[in-house]
């Protein structure tokens, strides 16, 4: 007897244990069949497994095999296990059109374990390395369903990198050892007759597809991940609901209902104060907004100034958008939207987004309706770890604990939206069916990294174009996509939903901003200006420099004065923000120093603010936390100063304040202009020639997937840069959140999204040396997540790190 060596590509010998356990393979030997083939196990509270012996008893400690029942006492049929990942999966599938495949996928993504030796393994923990999901990748494969096959090999190890479409049978094939693929030799027959007696028996039965077709790759790996994510979902739900039925049924969800929640959006902003020529155009672009969602599914533009009321009137848009296109529908019917998506550039924004959306719709829907989701606070996915048996129980909790977005209004980044759409892992692509049939609004889109723009732009474009997603890119300072578009192969062909963008931005114009001198400032210069200012904003370009202007302040009027930054976990800067905005109501001196963070979309509203010289889309939206509200009738100063030794960060963004001195020294009118959307437009035109790919083959990303090179994309699509890891700061609930993760060794679902309030971001070498240098811990063994262990300032935030080039 031989078998296939796949490191040497040779045949050899197989042992006496090799032979005996082919014998006894259920394809090799269909008499040697166990009485029962299961999925998973059965576990108590503690997370031990419970087997049965064969006087019916169940116990904790593992028992000799022979002792064991044929019958095990709350496992889970393998069968049953096929059939609801199938079912479930076919339904998060069948708004997409590709619930046949999404049903092939959870029919086939288990198929390894009808083996003897993987049912031996659930026996007995001691045996590992036993691959399942190979076998049902061969065979999908073999069917010439190529998304099936990615999918099914990848939903324990994520989807894998094969220099293209060609060699899946091959490459699944080296991953399972000679003995395993022995009892897979002549796979198809094999499994064909394996499934015809399963559906015989009231099992399993595959359904008929035709080959898919592959005239357009990147659309073909974009539908992939689609198909991958209706896989991972229906996987993970079925395996909370056997492990954990308790959890299970608390994941039913409140739905839309866009009528009911638009009357209550109207009531809301109703309420608010009438007079003023801002509220005046606030209500128009509300009109605006209400008028256009009428129109088709697409993609919309929505260009309004700082301050206009894009928040609650974008969201308006969109309830009206999905109330008046499901109307046309019949009641239930797949091509119905089905939720509401914000994607946010910062945490900062997302925070107050999220609570503006929770005081007005929680009253009536209930906690359950908003799901705020940044940063994902749970075991990762390690992709040398997937897949091993060792790994399994820390992977299943790591699993459960990730979001799929099936609340009916989700707030979160730009960073989890369009690396989720690029990854390759299940814990980050589950969610991503719930995309699919949703309005999805992308505030602050200047903020997009320009090298990236092909394979982010095409990617919106496929969710409008066959996923029924209708998109809404809004800012005041609309990026020249249009430019960009002409080299995407679906076009850019948005709408505009405000009706007037240069009239309103004309008729909202409330600053004045100063173009700076040729000559450098001191920060102590800066430090005198902001003093003479009772009230006072200055934004800065990186953390050093915010920390030194601070201290500068703190040191001759500590009352007052407040600093924000990255440093500072969410749950801080809101507190921060909180106290800043009181004392501004107030009349009270409040001088805040920040890096752009405060920039994009936080509502403050200071009668002065001073900016140092960056990107001119910073100066515009720095200037939109100046007299935002329209109460100094003339136009407020927004100055813009050269700081004598300012820092300033890694990558475009350097590149982009020279772009921003270039164009302002051949437009010396600009002071006056900036805040006409022609005007940053043609900014923008110049800086995506000078930063953007000139073609989708020069974007990593749509070139990684154009070739199904799923990990590349995935580690290509990083929006900022640099890899960052996040750590647990012990600031008030912080510690309580560190504390149980050291005790228990592990935190619920619940918990991790508390977590993530209390969360601030390294980048890669930052945590590196922190880790050397033990400010960092690891408070579970089993989990990648890392606590903060030294000085945390409640006016700075984490301390110790001096990195110049941090920009928030």
């Amino acid at each position: 007897m031989t078998n296939w060596d796949t490191k040497n590509g040779k045949k050899t010998c197989a042992g006496p244990r090799e032979k005996a356990e082919s014998a006894r393979s259920p394809l090799s030997d269909k008499k040697a069949c166990p009485v029962r083939y299961y999925a998973h196990t059965a576990e108590n509270e503690a997370g031990q497994t419970l087997y049965t012996l064969k006087d019916g008893r169940q116990t904790t400690a593992r028992p000799h095999p022979a002792d064991l029942a044929d019958e095990q006492i709350g496992w889970q049929p393998l069968a049953a296990h096929l059939r609801n990942v199938a079912r479930l999966a076919g339904q998060f599938g069948k708004p997409m059109g590709m619930q046949k495949e999404a049903e092939l996928a959870g029919l086939l993504h288990d198929l390894g374990k009808y083996s003897h030796r993987f049912q031996n393994r659930l026996r007995d923990p001691s045996i590992h390395g036993i691959n399942h999901w190979a076998a049902g990748a061969v065979h999908a494969a073999d069917l010439k369903q190529v998304p099936v096959a990615f999918a099914v090999d990848g939903h324990h190890t994520g989807m894998p990198a094969l220099g293209g479409i060609t060699g899946l049978k091959q490459t699944v094939r080296r991953k399972l050892d000679h003995t395993v693929w022995k009892e897979w030799t002549g796979c198809s027959e094999s499994i064909s007759e394996l499934l015809a007696r399963q559906s015989a028996a009231g099992g399993i039965a595959l359904p008929s597809l035709p080959p898919f077709p592959l005239d357009d790759h990147f659309s073909g790996a974009f539908r992939t991940r689609l198909l991958f994510s209706c896989l991972a979902d229906a996987d993970f739900l079925d395996t909370e609901a056997h492990f954990n039925p308790p959890a299970a049924s608390q994941r039913i969800v409140p739905t839309l209902q866009p009528e009911h929640a638009l009357a209550i959006l109207q009531g809301h902003l109703a309420a608010k104060p009438a007079g003023g020529s801002v509220n005046e155009r606030r209500r128009r672009l509300l009109a605006d907004c209400l008028a256009s969602a009428n129109k088709p599914p697409g993609l919309f533009t929505l260009t309004a100034p700082t301050g206009s009321g894009k928040t609650l009137s974008s969201l308006a848009f969109a309830f009206q958008h999905i109330a008046a296109h499901n109307s046309s529908l019949p009641q239930g019917d797949p091509r119905c939207f089905q939720r509401i998506i914000v994607v946010i550039p910062y945490t900062s924004i997302i925070e107050q987004t999220a609570q503006v959306y929770r005081d007005i719709f929680e009253p009536v829907f209930g906690p359950d309706y908003l799901l705020e989701h940044h940063s994902a606070v749970a075991p990762r996915e390690r992709p040398e770890d997937l897949g091993r048996d060792a790994e399994e129980i820390r992977m299943r909790r790591a699993r459960l604990a990730a979001e799929n977005w099936d609340s009916p209004l989700v707030v979160t980044t730009s960073v989890q939206f369009f690396e989720s759409l690029f990854s390759h892992l299940p814990s980050d692509c589950r969610k991503l069916h719930n995309i699919a049939r949703s309005v999805v609004l992308f505030d602050e889109v200047q903020t997009l990294p320009s090298r990236l723009v092909p394979s982010l732009l095409s990617a919106v474009g496929l969710l409008t174009r066959d996923y029924g997603v209708t998109a809404v890119f809004m800012t005041a300072t609309q990026p020249a996509f249009a430019a960009a578009g002409k080299a995407l192969p679906y076009g850019w062909r948005p709408v505009e939903i405000s009706s007037d963008p240069e009239a309103m931005a004309e008729a909202l114009r409330r600053t004045r901003i100063e173009l700076p001198a040729k000559e450098s400032v001191s920060w102590e210069d800066i430090a005198r200006k902001l003093i003479g200012h009772p009230q006072s904003l200055c934004v800065v370009n990186t953390t050093k420099d915010a920390r030194r202007l601070f201290e500068m302040l703190r040191a001759q009027v500590a009352d007052g004065t407040f600093h924000l930054s990255a440093r500072l976990c969410p749950a801080h800067r809101r507190e921060k923000l909180a106290a800043i905005r009181e004392r501004l109501r107030a009349g009270l001196p409040c001088r805040l120093v920040s890096t752009q963070l405060i920039e994009a979309g936080v509502d403050v509203d200071f009668p002065v603010a001073f900016r140092a010289l960056g990107p001119l889309d910073s100066i515009i939206q720095t200037a939109g936390r100046c007299n935002r509200e329209g109460w100094h009738p003339q136009p407020c100063p927004v100055i813009v100063f050269r700081p004598a030794d300012g820092g300033l960060p890694r990558g475009a963004y350097g590149v982009a304040k020279a772009k921003t001195e270039d164009f302002l020294a051949r437009h010396p009118e600009a002071g006056g202009q900036l805040h006409l959307p022609a005007f940053y437009s043609a900014y923008f035109a110049e800086l995506y020639d000078l930063l953007g790919p000139q073609s989708c083959q020069s974007d990593p990303v749509f070139t990684a997937s154009h070739n199904f090179d799923f990990p590349k994309a995935a580690e290509e699509c990083r929006l900022v840069g640099d890899d960052s890891r996040a750590v647990l700061v012990k600031w008030k609930r912080g510690a309580e959140l560190a504390d149980k993760l050291q005790r228990v060794q592990h935190l619920t679902a619940a918990e991790c999204r508390a977590a993530q309030q209390f969360l601030v971001n390294l980048y890669q070498q930052e945590f590196i040396d922190a880790r050397a240098k033990g400010y960092v811990f690891q408070p579970a063994k089993d989990w990648d997540f890392w606590v903060w262990n030294s000085n945390y300032s409640d006016d700075l935030g984490l301390g110790h790190l001096d990195i110049d080039s941090l920009t928030v």
